[in-house]
């Protein structure tokens, strides 16, 4: 948990030498997805069955029933990690087209701690009146037009074309697949 927090706080607070730091981690995918990605994700899976089960939308007092909101957040977990090694995959796939490395966990490595503000301000979805706030997330296009240079060694001429097309891959990724989730659970 330590190295949760940790680098949570260096993502977010210090981006450049982070990414420095996570190209040269020997790392996997699983080691990722057990260190950091179990808990993160949970953020916005758990405060959203919270706001939408026992909050509710004050201005139209819906919410909805506890299992339906279980089986939605058992679902929506297992979505988002899906969504992360899609986006990372295509993400991977398209390197050659900006000029830049191919490199699977490098590009799994981007997608996950670029997601990071993304799903720390997920919290706010505890009260769905401000849940509006989780833009604050945004932050993380940022955190991967930081990292693409480093990580997947992108020449500083193709790096804002390459931003641009990976933060459409990831938008795409989770809207489709969250959106299903959404459309047939909830």
């Amino acid at each position: 948990m330590d190295f949760l927090i940790e680098r949570v706080k260096e993502i977010l607070f210090s981006p450049v030498p982070t990414w420095r730091k996570i190209k040269e981690e020997e790392a996997t995918r699983t080691s990722i997805i057990k260190e950091y990605l179990y808990y993160l994700v949970a953020v916005p899976v758990v405060a959203t069955f919270i706001g939408r089960v026992f909050v509710g939308l004050p201005h139209w007092g819906l919410r909805v029933g506890f299992f339906r909101g279980l089986i939605w957040a058992v679902v929506a977990y297992v979505v988002y990690f899906v969504a992360i090694i899609i986006s990372a995959a295509v993400i991977n796939y398209l390197a050659p087209t900006f000029n830049a490395q191919k490199d699977s966990i490098a590009a799994f490595k981007l997608v996950t701690y670029s997601l990071t503000p993304y799903f720390v301000a997920s919290v706010f979805n505890i009260v769905p009146a401000i849940a509006a706030l989780w833009l604050l997330g945004l932050y993380g296009i940022y955190l991967l037009h930081l990292g693409i240079p480093i990580l997947m060694e992108c020449p500083e001429q193709k790096r804002l074309s390459y931003t641009v097309v990976s933060v459409i891959v990831i938008i795409v990724v989770m809207a489709v697949l969250l959106g299903l989730v959404g459309m047939i659970l909830v």
